[in-house]
């Protein structure tokens, strides 16, 4: 796994790799937003079960035109995980990962990880944002194979809502992969994050 994390990772833009100054050490990691009450319980992603690491999205509330914040978090289920990777899809006509100024994904990662080949890239590939459906990140460090902590944030994203959006709109999880801290492969699933909207 840790083999095919750094073929995703060699694999994009170099653009799309974040900087020495994205991922350096934080004094603490950044906290998904807590779901409103009326926010549905996140759905499973595909290949999801309760046993293994999963990564879990958040849930966020906002009216139309707004932008929100969505965290993902690791639930280790008891491995030792010093590396991760998934796709975000959304429906860009309702909610979508918004772009920075630079156009690439407007996702921080979890600096205290001290995970520096963190990496966010739009999908599919050559997409220019607003027709982009889906977003990858990489969580991972060619030096530090450290575990990364049950509980801990991998990363946030901001995400846009679209002027007319309405209804409850899902961000779901594809491509869900762990790494060990010796490079071994972990089967794994997620959590679907979603954002409610409202008026």
């Amino acid at each position: 796994m840790r083999r095919i994390l750094l073929l995703a990772v060699l694999a994009l833009p170099a653009c799309d790799m974040l900087s020495p100054s994205a991922t350096a050490p934080a004094s603490a990691p950044p906290k998904a937003k807590a779901p409103s009450a009326a926010a549905p319980a996140p759905a499973p992603a595909a290949g999801a079960s309760g046993h293994g690491p999963q990564i879990v999205l958040g849930q966020a509330s906002g009216a139309a035109g707004q932008r929100v914040k969505v965290s993902a978090t690791l639930r280790s289920g008891g491995q030792s995980i010093a590396g991760t990777q998934n796709d975000i899809a959304f429906a860009p006509s309702q909610v979508a990962i918004a772009a920075n100024a630079k156009g690439r994904p407007d996702c921080t990662a979890n600096g205290a990880l001290q995970k520096e080949g963190t990496a966010f890239s739009f999908l599919p590939s050559g997409c220019k944002p607003g027709s982009c459906t889906s977003v990858r990140a990489l969580v991972l460090s060619l030096s530090n194979v450290e575990p990364i902590d049950d509980g801990a944030v991998l990363y946030t994203c901001q995400v846009q809502i679209a002027a007319g959006a309405s209804g409850t709109q899902p961000l779901s999880l594809s491509h869900v992969g762990f790494s060990s801290p010796k490079g071994g492969e972990i089967s794994g699933g997620g959590v679907n994050g979603s954002v409610s909207i409202g008026k």
